[in-house]
């Protein structure tokens, strides 16, 4: 009996320990972007609500941009023309400290180098050869540096797989650009649409699909398709230009921008295309026409870039297009944001 006392008393304090810990709350997402407000471009960062801006890369000396985010690593990656206009790959904390060199030889191509899901691996990439460009995958350290398509065509990294086993990009090598599929670990390419007709943008959703914009009907849509090329569906069919497909979170939805309403605006669809619906409403103006709008975390909002006030100004907008926010409310020229988690 007093062995059993004793076992209850133990586990009733194990029971008040767990209960007494402190729990620590996560901190709300917040936005990194591109501004060229003090005069050369370079990384800010502010709060979800556009508050507390900061510059994260002070200096006269460089321009610096295209961030993106490993929620594993807890690092921004940005690229760099070191004020000598060759550019080059850092990473850096969020808060803008501890800048570090990860490559500068290959130089970089003027394209965003992207972590993989895993915080494993950098994609991007290199114009090295000035006749070709390859894609090129290094550790979140720049270290083992693989050139992963090494071939005399213009190949250009896309997506990364859910998993960060596997990454797309665009090859000319058979024709017109085409999506392809490679391993980290064979690097051998798969070939996943059809050559005679240009495709590109591809996103990789949570649910390994593949959504993608090509004009193989004589005007730019959206399709999708299996991880291995099957099963090819067209979501989209307005006459005008639909593409720059991004899954929400949850793969359930696909925001996309279109031309269909004779500006760029950027709609969503659920995933087999139904359901479209304008979600910025912006007749006098351009939203993101590189495509380079982002669901949150919690897939509950999207930022974007748009032009309707007279200057490329960040905005933020609930999923389903309400309550559109200025978030950089700058004269400045402010884009490329990512959200910061």
């Amino acid at each position: 009996m007093r062995k059993l006392i004793t076992v209850l008393l133990m586990l009733a304090g194990l029971l008040a320990g767990c209960q007494l810990a402190p729990r620590i709350p996560e901190r709300p997402p917040r936005v990194a972007f591109m501004t060229d407000r003090d005069g050369n471009f370079a990384i800010y960062i502010m709060d979800r609500d556009g508050g507390n801006p900061s510059n994260l890369t002070p200096g006269e000396a460089s321009n610096n941009g295209l961030p993106d985010w490993s929620s594993e690593m807890k690092a921004i990656t940005f690229v760099t023309d070191q004020g000598t206009g060759t550019l080059a790959i850092y990473r850096m904390n969020a808060d803008g400290t501890n800048p570090t060199l990860l490559i500068d030889d290959p130089p970089v191509d003027a394209g965003p180098p992207v972590w993989s899901p895993t915080g494993e691996y950098v994609a991007f990439s290199s114009t090295a050869n000035s006749d070709n460009v390859d894609v090129y995958v290094m550790e979140a350290t720049g270290e083992n540096l693989m050139n992963l398509t090494e071939h005399p065509s213009q190949d250009r990294f896309a997506a990364w797989s859910p998993d960060g086993q596997d990454l797309l990009f665009i090859s000319d090598r058979d024709g017109s650009p085409a999506i392809f599929r490679s391993s980290i670990e064979s690097g051998e390419p798969v070939r996943l649409t059809d050559p005679e007709t240009p495709s590109a943008a591809p996103s990789w959703s949570s649910n390994n699909q593949i959504a993608f914009m090509t004009n193989r009907d004589e005007d730019v849509e959206i399709y999708v398709m299996d991880r291995d090329g099957n099963n090819l569906t067209r979501l989209t069919e307005s006459a005008d230009f639909d593409g720059y497909p991004r899954w929400s979170p949850d793969g359930s939805k696909i925001a996309f921008l279109t031309a269909r309403d004779g500006d760029a605006e950027i709609y969503v669809m659920n995933a087999d295309g139904t359901g479209q619906t304008n979600l910025t409403k912006s007749p006098d103006s351009q939203e993101s026409v590189q495509g380079d709008f982002a669901w949150s975390p919690d897939g509950d909002q999207i930022l974007f870039h748009t032009s309707r006030d007279g200057n490329v100004e960040i905005y933020v907008m609930g999923a389903d297009g309400s309550n559109p926010t200025n978030l950089s409310n700058n004269p400045a020229t402010d884009f490329s944001s990512i959200w910061i988690r």
